[in-house]
């Protein structure tokens, strides 16, 4: 890794992780030390793993996959709201649903509730109900709206999982793991490694960090031209796509690290 890229990555504080005595052993292969209890994680690990995860979204990307990116955290809505928007791809940025992706028979029909309400407060059909009918249809829309904002086109499940911190979108993580979804995620020092496919040991507590990891998967993914849509996929692949979920990259094991 060169001295420019180290120093970028040390002004972004990717480095800084959480206190020592809130830490996960799995992630000590990652760490570099403490500086006034504060664990220091290894910027060289993260830039291997950085470079991994970026390749194995651009693979994706390029094959149509379709990729949730679920960032919660205050510290990095905006930025993974605006690398979905320019990638084509979906996000959750308020709140994460339970049953999203284990569910999804029942969210789409929430969707479908989203988009009706939706129609009617443009077309004007509010306005015919009464003032407290068009408030509770109002309080409603609301609702859903901070849900399912920007997951209006989805009618499927997605292919692929990106969480930011992957200890606080815990129940995310789970849910792709139950359906064998590949999954990444930015993991601090408290995080866990083998609950995902792969993932990125990095600072989740800052602007700066969340900001710096996006513009670079953001980068990689605008520059990389999309090889068939998923319609195209769903045509020329069997009707019954087991294939797709074996063709994902497997989870990265400590042994296969070594």
């Amino acid at each position: 890794m060169d001295k420019k890229t180290l120093n970028s990555m040390f002004d972004n504080l990717l480095h800084i992780g959480n206190k020592k005595n809130y830490w996960n052993p799995n992630m000590k292969n990652y760490i570099f030390g403490s500086v006034n209890g504060i664990h220091v994680i290894n910027l060289i690990e993260t830039a291997k793993k950085l470079d991994e995860v970026k390749a194995q979204l651009k693979e994706l990307h390029a094959n149509g996959k379709k990729i949730l990116f679920v960032a919660t955290k205050l510290q990095s809505r905006d930025a993974y709201v605006e690398l979905a928007k320019e990638t084509g791809h979906y996000y959750v940025s308020e709140k994460w649903v339970p049953g999203l992706l284990t569910n999804f028979k029942t969210i789409k029909v929430r969707i479908a509730t989203y988009l009706k309400l939706l129609k009617d407060s443009e077309s004007g059909a509010f306005d015919v109900l009464t003032k407290k009918e068009a408030a509770a249809k109002m309080l409603e829309l609301e609702k859903l709206d901070k849900a399912f904002k920007w997951l209006k086109e989805m009618k499927r499940t997605p292919d692929v999982l990106f969480v930011v911190d992957g200890i606080y979108e815990a129940q995310a993580v789970r849910e792709a793991n139950s359906l064998n979804l590949t999954s990444f995620a930015i993991m601090n020092t408290n995080g866990d490694d083998t609950s995902v496919t792969n993932m990125i040991p990095a600072n989740t507590n800052s602007v700066k960090s969340t900001e710096f990891i996006a513009n670079i998967i953001k980068t990689e993914l605008t520059g990389t031209k999309v090889k068939a849509s998923w319609a195209k996929i769903q045509k020329m692949a069997p009707k019954k796509v087991s294939g797709d979920k074996k063709a994902a990259p497997k989870k990265v094991t400590k042994t296969e690290e070594k």
